[in-house]
């Protein structure tokens, strides 16, 4: 099957059109860590429905960007306390990073005053180009590539974001974390990447390097790749793609990536209407999702299909021990609640197995007969709320060698109803089970049915994050996140 795939990549790509860019030697470094940023087009009128120039320069203060920020207007005199200049050519020092934020009919101007002053990289933020689907806006964007080639200046998008750095204080909303993290994102979509970071913000993920990169006129998706797969900073690295230029290079990043990094994907396009929407946003093909399955299936790719199963998968891959198979307990369902579970795990692709003699003997030891069981979905109510039988319950399942992954599925709302203190021990157990399991646990925090118990699940999720520990919103979310993490393993056990 290699072999097939080899082929069809080697062609004019099945996920778009002819590649249109050949892989630079340059470093991507200026992009991420620019010492200086001209801001083209920014403005000091504004509101706050409407995204602009000053909206970029916004975010650099807000996150304390360490260089020096030039905004660029004809007729301005300063934004947020900054000097404007007339033109691009009238700023004293070099530019590694402008960001242009102007009408498509001025661009091509502009990237000649870059082109001028000899500019490292240019964001074109703005849009109206090949994703109009107009042949006139098309040339347009071959003719600002043409030319920012032929002055050497490296382009991302146009129709993008752009870059989101928070170790170098830059990000195109001022409310992104500051703190770094170890995840890298690359996303066609700036709207997704937004959306993702903002999900995972709650979920305890941050970020080493984001890039929106749009219409990938010229800097695409496997380069950004190849610089992630290099950086120190990231250890795992996701995406949000919807056609690719160059099926041949992702092809060959993603298999040599794959075994340094996890690298999940999200690809957007299977369907008929999804496709024709692809072809609007970013000028994309979607390709075959068949050869997106052989592809993932070769090169090692953990396949997503929704902003959820992207966020649980890359939080557990942040915060989690990795499952060596797809074996899994399943704890805190009650009755229907433990066959629903276990429809949903094997829906998933996980096995629920049996437990060994040896584990049902022990808890057998602790759980009461009547009401309970103590076989594989545990329904063991009593166990869950006794500290000093939650902790051996765990190590029956650490030593148990038919278990990879413990689904824990808690309800943090009937701490309304005991003592108080009482969900800090519960919380308090969890965490040291959890540090004591030595296999992975999947929390899921069910959802709570009056505003009060909402109040103590996101005071649950709070605690949980600040001390390391992933957790799920729903049961399904964790059995996909528990299926991705052991294929990967699976993958890698198969490479090795």
């Amino acid at each position: 099957m290699l072999g097939r795939i080899t082929i069809l990549f080697a062609r004019t790509s099945d996920f778009g059109g002819d590649s249109m860019s050949v892989d630079s030697n340059a470093s991507l470094q200026p992009l991420f860590y620019p010492k200086t940023i001209a801001v083209i087009g920014a403005s000091p009128d504004g509101d706050a429905f409407r995204w602009g120039g000053k909206t970029f320069i916004e975010g650099l203060v807000k996150q304390n960007f360490r260089g020096k920020v030039f905004p660029v207007h004809p007729k301005a005199e300063t934004v947020l306390g900054f000097k404007v200049y007339k033109s691009v050519s009238d700023i004293p020092d070099e530019v590694d990073l402008a960001i242009f934020s102007v009408p498509a009919s001025a661009v091509l101007q502009v990237m000649a005053d870059c082109v001028k002053k000899r500019v490292k990289f240019a964001h074109i933020f703005t849009a109206g180009f090949s994703e109009t689907g107009l042949e006139d806006r098309a040339q347009l964007e071959k003719d600002l590539v043409t030319l920012a080639s032929e002055g050497g200046v490296r382009v991302v998008g146009p129709n993008c974001m752009g870059v989101y750095c928070p170790d170098a204080g830059v990000a195109w909303v001022k409310d992104f974390p500051a703190e770094t993290g170890p995840v890298g994102f690359v996303s066609q979509s700036g709207q997704l990447a937004g959306h993702f970071i903002e999900e995972s913000k709650a979920r305890g993920i941050r970020f080493s390097k984001v890039i929106s990169y749009g219409n990938a006129s010229d800097l695409q998706c496997h380069e950004f790749l190849r610089y992630l797969a290099a950086d120190e900073q990231t250890a795992i690295v996701g995406s949000y793609i919807e056609g690719l230029k160059d099926g041949r290079a992702f092809f060959d990043i993603a298999r040599e990536l794959t075994l340094k990094k996890p690298f999940v994907v999200w690809k957007g396009g299977h369907t008929e209407g999804g496709s024709r929407a692809v072809s609007s946003h970013t000028a994309s093909i979607a390709g075959s999702h068949h050869l997106w399955r052989a592809l993932c299936k070769q090169t090692g790719i953990i396949s997503v299909s929704s902003i959820e199963e992207l966020v649980s998968t890359i939080v557990a891959l942040q915060d989690l021990p990795q499952p060596q198979g797809p074996n899994v307990a399943i704890v805190g369902g009650a009755g229907g609640g433990s066959v629903t579970m276990t429809d949903a795990a094997e829906r998933a692709g996980l096995k629920v197995p049996h437990l060994s003699e040896a584990t049902i003997k022990g808890l057998s030891e602790f759980v009461p007969v009547h009401g309970q069981s103590v076989k594989n979905p545990l329904d063991i109510f009593s166990v869950l709320i006794n500290p000093e039988h939650f902790m051996s319950m765990i190590e029956l399942l650490r030593d148990d060698p038919r278990i990879d992954a413990l689904l824990y599925y808690q309800r943090v709302e009937w701490a309304l109803n005991r003592a108080k203190g009482f969900l800090d021990v519960i919380l308090q157990m969890t965490l040291d089970g959890a540090r004591a399991l030595k296999k992975p646990l999947f929390l899921v925090l069910a959802d709570a049915t009056t505003l009060e118990g909402e109040i103590l699940r996101r005071q649950a999720r709070e605690r949980y994050n600040s001390a390391g520990m992933a957790s799920f919103p729903t049961f399904d979310a964790a059995a996909r996140a528990v299926y991705n993490l052991s294929e990967y393993q699976r993958y890698l056990s198969s490479r090795s």
